[in-house]
């Protein structure tokens, strides 16, 4: 179990859960500024590989998935969403990235252990001045990675993007230019593709990093351009399986847009259920004009509920962390039928 937000801060938190199960709650926490979570506020054991989360007789409540524990048990698969009081985890089947892990901004981005392990390489092959091809979903940070690169180089740098600059690329290419940013490299048409080839074929000193959303050779470009750009091929996975660094860039979020609203649990909770087909770029967006919508409402905090209902939404069949939930025999063994958003306020 991995806990993402306690209280009112994002906080990156790893436990192992032991054959007798883990008890969330202060005990567990200790430093936590939750004062709405029990001592003793829900169980979550492994069977099967399966987890059930049961709800120690808690004052606020848990909820799993979105939805409250109706009959104090469920059963869900990884990766699955548990608020306990004002604390938000996620459940896994491998948390070894995030045990020992720390959060840091580097190169104007926020690292988690989620991405470290991306980031560690880009300053190898950086170091070592090697060609390199970013993949990724769009808006999920490719951008500022590949900027990330182009500084830790040190060397004078260009970008170009074919789709909003209207000078070719002979022009932006100029004679001092050793590390060059290339976008959009699937719409560079004959003439840049052209300029392109020769500049790697004449000069020894220049160092491409390239971002895109699949592999070259699926995007039209031809195979001698491919074998050139591609010293090294690394993946930034989407925002959607980093959610130790979506709940701080929620927190940052809000507080750039309206640093005197409180942030409640639901908005972390909510994030984490979307797919979020913008990634980042989505998120910061949608929050920030939900920060803005419920400040001019004279609301005091953000909840989940104050997000549009589209928002991280528009992605037809997307994983998300909303796993299956299924009620298990205790009680009445009574069925609620799920949805994929999260449920409406709580005891608080």
């Amino acid at each position: 179990m991995v806990v993402v937000w306690s209280g009112a801060v994002p906080v990156v938190q790893a436990f192992r859960i032991p054959e007798a199960g883990l008890v969330i709650g202060r005990e567990l926490l200790e430093t936590t500024t939750d004062d709405r979570i029990s001592r003793q506020h829900a169980r979550v054991s492994h069977r099967d590989k399966r987890f059930v989360v049961t709800d120690l007789g808690s004052r606020n409540g848990t909820y799993a998935g979105g939805h409250a524990l109706i009959d104090r048990e469920v059963t869900v698969t990884a990766p699955s969403v548990v608020r306990t009081g004002r604390t938000v985890s996620v459940l896994m089947d491998d948390i070894t990235r995030f045990e020992g892990g720390a959060m840091s901004t580097q190169h104007d981005a926020i690292v988690g252990p989620s991405t470290a392990h991306v980031w560690r390489e880009v300053e190898e092959v950086a170091t070592q001045g090697i060609n390199l091809v970013i993949l990724g979903e769009p808006g999920s940070g490719k951008g500022r990675m590949a900027r990330g690169y182009a500084k830790l180089r040190n060397r004078p740098e260009a970008v170009f993007n074919p789709t909003i600059q209207a000078v070719p690329l002979e022009r932006v290419l100029g004679p001092d230019i050793e590390t060059l940013i290339l976008e959009q490299v699937g719409k560079l048409g004959a003439p840049n593709l052209a300029t392109l080839i020769k500049a790697l074929e004449t000069r020894p000193n220049l160092r491409v990093v390239t971002t895109a959303v699949m592999a070259l050779e699926h995007l039209g470009m031809p195979a001698e351009i491919v074998a050139k750009l591609m010293g090294r091929r690394i993946h930034l996975p989407p925002l959607r399986d980093r959610p130790d660094e979506m709940s701080f860039l929620v927190h940052d979020a809000v507080r750039g847009a309206e640093p005197a609203l409180q942030i409640h649990s639901t908005l972390i909770e909510a994030c984490l259920l979307r797919p979020w087909p913008g990634n980042s770029r989505e998120l910061v967006s949608e929050v920030s004009r939900t920060a803005h919508t419920v400040a001019a409402q004279g609301k005091n905090n953000i909840r989940g509920e104050d997000l549009d209902n589209d928002a991280g939404h528009l992605m037809v069949g997307a994983p998300t962390l909303n796993a299956a939930v299924q009620p298990t025999a205790v009680g009445k063994g009574r069925k609620k039928r799920t949805s994929s958003r999260p449920s409406g306020r709580d005891s608080d």
